[in-house]
């Protein structure tokens, strides 16, 4: 993730729900050598500035898997 671009402005819009980055199932997020945080989407490989994930999204949100189908859906 340290290698990837950041993500355009014009492809991000300003949410106000619960539709942002980090509730997106291609949010990704990691560290670098300095143990920073990286923010990520892994559909796009590219890098969020730090606090948009919180009020961001962009065209491709999708609700998290675990949402969807249930925590553990093997058990079921």
């Amino acid at each position: 993730m340290d290698e990837w671009e950041f993500m355009e402005a014009k492809l991000l819009r300003a949410s106000r729900s619960g539709r942002v980055c980090i509730t997106c199932q291609h949010f990704t997020y990691g560290t670098d050598a300095h143990c920073r945080t990286l923010l990520g989407c892994k559909l796009q490989s590219k890098q969020l500035d730090q606090g948009e994930h919180l009020t961001k999204k962009c065209r491709h949100w999708l609700t998290r898997r675990e949402r969807q189908v249930g925590w553990c859906p093997e058990a079921a």
